[in-house]
Order: C-alpha cells, then structure tokens, then sequence
C-alpha cells in the first residue's frame, strides 16, 4: 500500500495541472459562444458564461471533496463503483463512452469545417472535406495506447492557442462589420433561443469527467486538486468572455455559428484552419481511443500486439469513423450539434455525476448538512441539471427540426453553413 500511495503523489504540480484542465476543455466550443451570443444578446450570453461558469467551478470542487477523502479514485467508473457498486458503475460507464461515441461525429464535423476554412478559395463540399478527414485521421487512428499520442496533444494546445490569437487580431484589424450587437435581448430572440445559447455554453465547459483523471497524475492533489481547478474556471471564463465579445461585437446578430467562417479570405485564415484542424484531429484521437479499446475488450479481451489485434483495431476505428462522418453529414449544423451535445450530454456530465458522487459520500455527511451547501446541491441537481438536460435538449432538437426542414442534411453546402 505505501508504494502505491507514494505513486499518488508523484507527477504534477497544481499549475501544470490547471493548464491541463483547461487544455481538456477548451476547444472548438469556444468557437460556437459568439453565435450563441447573437440570438440573446450580449448582457444574457455575459450573465450565462459567469453563472455556468461558477456552477462549473462548484461541479468541479464536488469532485475534489470526494477525490480528497478516496484519494485511490481515478474516474468516473472508479468513484461510481466505490459509491455506488458495480451497477452504477456499469451505467456511468455506459453514459461516459455515449458520450465520446457522440463526440467523435462532432470532432470529424470541426474538421470539415477547419479543411474549408484552410483552403477557402476552393469549391469542394462538405462532405468530402469531412471524407478526406476519415482518411487523415484514420492512420493516426490505428495507434493503440494514449503513450503513442500523448507527445501529439502538447502541439494540439499550442495550435488552438495560436488560432485563437490570429482570429481575434483578424477580427480587430477587419473593424466592426455590423452595428447590431447589443447588451438587450434581441426582439426576434424566442425562449428557444436562450436554452440553446444556454447548452452551448455548457457544452462549452463540460470536460469534468476527465478532472478525476488528471488529479490521479498531481504531485499533491489532496492538497493542490482544488486550487488547480479555481484557476483552470477562472482561466477559462477570460478566455470564453473575450472569445464571446470579441467575435458578436465585430460581427454582430450575423455573426458564423463557426467563428472561423467569418474571417476575411486570406493567408491568416489558412493558417488558423490548419491550425484548427490539427486541434481537432489530436482530439478526436484523444476520444477514440478509450472507446476503441472498450469496444475491443468488450469482444475480445485485452490487446497485444499481433497482427490480429492491429487488424481487428482497423475494423474498429474504421467503423467509428464510418458513424462519425454518416452523423456529422446527418447534422452539419455546428452551432446546433453543439448545442445539443451540451444538453444531452454535457449537463448530466457537469451537473449530475458530481452531485450525486458527493451526496453518496459517507465521508461527506456532515458537510451535506450545511444550509449552504445544501441550497447549492439542490440548486445544481433541482434546478439547473433538470432545465439543461430537459428544456435545453428539447430547445436544441427544435433547432435542429427546423434546420432539416430546410433539406441541408448531405447538401455540398449545408444550410446555416455561415451562420
């Protein structure tokens, strides 16, 4: 026991570990928060990034108080079968890997949309900007363990770090294009229009189901874990607000549902397509592996490394990346998909799992009893899980109803493509 307990403690510090957090979270959604922001307004999408970002804070230190007193937990599986038994486990395990199968259409769709974006002087569709995405990443894809990538995900950071930077220099040096953008409510703004800005921007800040897993590589997370996650909130509401207001100011009520698209054509917009999609591309290998090896266990036990298990591996990502490009033609809409991720998967993600990992906790007991504390779980688990994840998917299955309706579903050019 002592050496696996001195294993705990060995790895990284609480910086490290915030830009960890963060590099886990940030990606494309940041991309969607200035179209959300069209449909309310500017002071509803400013007092949405800041109350889903302190109820994502309050989510995230749920899950250090429980990784404090279990300090062996090392995810959402781990912590439901200590809690829970084996079938809460079997049933966060089931929720967890629908939730990387959904994302990975997701991923495959930003990658389209960055090709396009890379190489805007061209007329190719949709869907074969998102084909030749299947085939770029089906090589990379073929790589078994998270070692073999881990040196990719470094770059990943460093590439949508570089991209956010040349977009908001680009849309300053371009001016303001359009004078509508106001702090008020919108007239045309409808009460599905404020849920679905609500689960883009919690789709924005879901990534809790990895924190369990970056804790279990900290230096001192009993110590350092909490510290690491007020820095990673605080870090990443700066960075959504100035995203937010930078993209609906310059561009206004017309502003793209991928920010990208609204980028003057040339040099700088290439290099942040590219930029993008490497992001992308490095993300989306992130989310195929656990699900690959599940999938692969499931069938046929553990891996080696014979030519069976490579060819069998094949099969596998191959027919992910078949799922992947069927819905990512099926809902081209970025802002929606978005959108609904967030409702459907992000909330319970965010606002279900935490609360119900503290309230099981013994060790908690006395800390439930606390009028605050409880006011602030019944909140998050009465209130906002139930409006996010039920009115908020609702709102994004009407967006999406109403973009199919149109006959973009397949199309070279998707409706909504720009907008």
């Amino acid at each position: 026991e002592p050496d696996d307990e001195e294993k705990l403690h060995k790895g990284m510090g609480w910086k490290r570990a915030a830009f960890t957090m963060m590099a886990e979270i940030v990606g494309t959604g940041v991309l969607g928060l200035s179209h959300a922001a069209a449909k309310v307004g500017g002071g509803l999408a400013l007092a949405f990034l800041v109350s889903f970002g302190l109820a994502s804070l309050f989510s995230s230190l749920l899950l250090a108080a429980v990784r404090r007193e279990h300090p062996k937990v090392d995810s959402f599986q781990a912590c439901a079968d200590l809690l829970g038994g084996e079938r809460a486990r079997r049933l966060t395990a089931l929720c967890i890997n629908t939730s990387w199968l959904f994302v990975l259409p997701y991923y495959l769709m930003a990658s389209a949309h960055a090709l396009s974006v890379a190489f805007w002087w061209t007329d190719t569709c949709y869907a074969t900007w998102a084909l030749l995405s299947v085939v770029l990443i089906g090589v990379p894809a073929q790589v078994r363990t998270f070692e073999g990538i881990s040196s990719l995900s470094a770059l990943s950071v460093a590439s949508v770090a570089i991209a956010l930077l040349v977009i908001g220099v680009e849309l300053v040096r371009g001016g303001q294009k359009e004078t509508d953008a106001t702090w008020a409510k919108p007239e045309s703004s409808s009460v599905w229009d404020c849920f679905d800005a609500i689960s883009s921007t919690t789709f924005a800040y879901q990534g809790q189901s990895m924190l369990l897993e970056i804790a279990h590589e900290m230096e001192n997370a009993p110590r350092d874990f909490g510290k690491a996650i007020t820095a990673s909130c605080g870090g990443l509401l700066a960075l959504y607000s100035m995203a937010t207001g930078l993209g609906y100011y310059y561009r206004g009520a017309r502003v793209a549902g991928f920010l990208p698209d609204d980028l003057e054509d040339n040099a700088s917009k290439t290099l942040v397509g590219l930029m993008l999609y490497f992001h992308v591309a490095v993300t989306y290998l992130v989310n195929n592996q656990p699900l690959s090896k599940k999938l692969y266990e499931l069938r046929w036990g553990a891996l080696d490394k014979s030519r069976v298990v490579a060819l069998r591996w094949f099969g596998i990502t191959m027919l992910l990346l078949a799922w992947s490009y069927v819905v990512a033609n099926a809902i081209p809409w970025f802002s929606a998909f978005q959108a609904l991720m967030g409702s459907l998967l992000g909330a319970p993600i965010m606002f279900l799992f935490p609360v119900a990992f503290y309230v099981l906790d013994p060790r908690q007991v006395e800390n439930v009893k606390h009028l605050p504390t409880r006011f602030a779980l019944a909140t998050t688990g009465g209130i906002i899980l139930p409006l996010t994840l039920g009115v908020g998917s609702v709102a994004a299955v009407v967006g999406l109803s109403e973009a199919w309706g149109d006959g973009a579903a397949f199309a070279c050019v998707p409706g909504g493509y720009d907008g």
